[in-house]
């Protein structure tokens, strides 16, 4: 082997191993070998201080680190395809040497885009150039997306201090679980106008954005849909029984259209819709318990 080693790779390395320390001040960390490196350099879970002496694991995350030296990122073709398919949160870790910290920038602004304006090839940049429209589109089909400012930034300094502590577990509880919601909502062709401050939880906001429909995704929507009918139709079941016949009425309207739009409906929740409005309700109520006995 030769006994001599590129400079950036030395310094990237430098980087990804700082970046995992600093990560690890948040969250409990499993980091990516290189030789299992697909573009992911950690998969991480948001602990909790329990208050009690122990940490305790909540919500993971998918972290990709990068020098501060690079200013933007290209992904396109199958690059894009990995990035879009990802099903956890997913966040760009920025990490300066020089000032030993990282700043976490999330990723939601490309998925959003890529409903948008269906592109082939992104340039991510950090930073904020729109806060309506975080991204433009081209005719090529390439599109810029800026990531929008970090969600939290920190230093080694700041990872003993427990004040700190709590107000990160708070940005990161808050905006996890938007973006879980954010990709249920993209799944169904919409998107959200996000916004936030660095280091800030009450801040993270998310109101209606925009909504992209086409009659070939109708069968995809629908079968997403699904579970949310039935699970509506079982909690018919406990209500009185004008107020459950009207909602079962709609619901089975809704799936009689699907299924002459050619939508293959689920059999068990239209099986479920037609009993509720076919026998009578004493029967189809569940058992009571102890409480509504007395």
């Amino acid at each position: 082997m030769p006994g001599r080693l590129p400079t950036r790779f030395r310094s990237g390395n430098l980087a990804e191993q700082l970046g995992l320390l600093l990560l690890r001040g948040i969250a409990a960390v499993a980091d990516v070998p290189r030789t299992e490196d697909v573009g992911i350099d950690a998969i991480a879970t948001l602990l909790r201080d329990g208050g009690d002496g122990n940490s305790y694991a909540e919500d993971s995350f998918i972290v990709q680190l990068k020098s501060e030296s690079e200013t933007s990122i290209e992904y396109k073709d199958h690059q894009l395809r990995w990035l879009l398919a990802q099903a956890q949160p997913m966040f760009i870790g920025v990490v300066s040497r020089r000032d030993a910290r990282i700043s976490l920038y999330p990723t939601l602004h490309v998925n959003q885009a890529a409903l948008a304006v269906d592109p082939t090839e992104v340039t991510v940049r950090f930073g904020e150039a729109d806060p309506v429209f975080p991204w433009a589109g081209s005719k090529t089909r390439s599109a810029t997306v800026w990531l929008g400012p970090p969600l939290l930034s920190w230093t080694v300094a700041q990872m003993g201090d427990p004040t700190w502590s709590a107000s990160a577990y708070n940005v990161l509880k808050r905006f996890l679980g938007i973006a879980r919601r954010e990709y249920e909502l993209l799944s169904l062709g919409r998107s959200s106008s996000l916004a936030w401050s660095t280091d800030d939880p009450d801040s993270i906001r998310s109101s209606f954005g925009i909504m992209k429909a086409h009659p070939d995704d109708l069968k995809a929507v629908a079968d997403r849909c699904m579970p949310g009918l039935g699970a509506l139709l079982y909690h018919a079941i406990s209500l009185p029984e004008e107020r459950a016949s009207t909602l079962a009425k709609s619901l089975l309207g809704a799936l009689a259209a699907l299924r002459d739009l050619g939508v293959d409906v689920s059999e068990p929740v239209a099986a479920l819709a037609e009993r509720l409005l076919a026998r009578p309700w004493w029967q189809m109520r569940p058992p009571l318990d102890v409480d509504d006995a007395t």
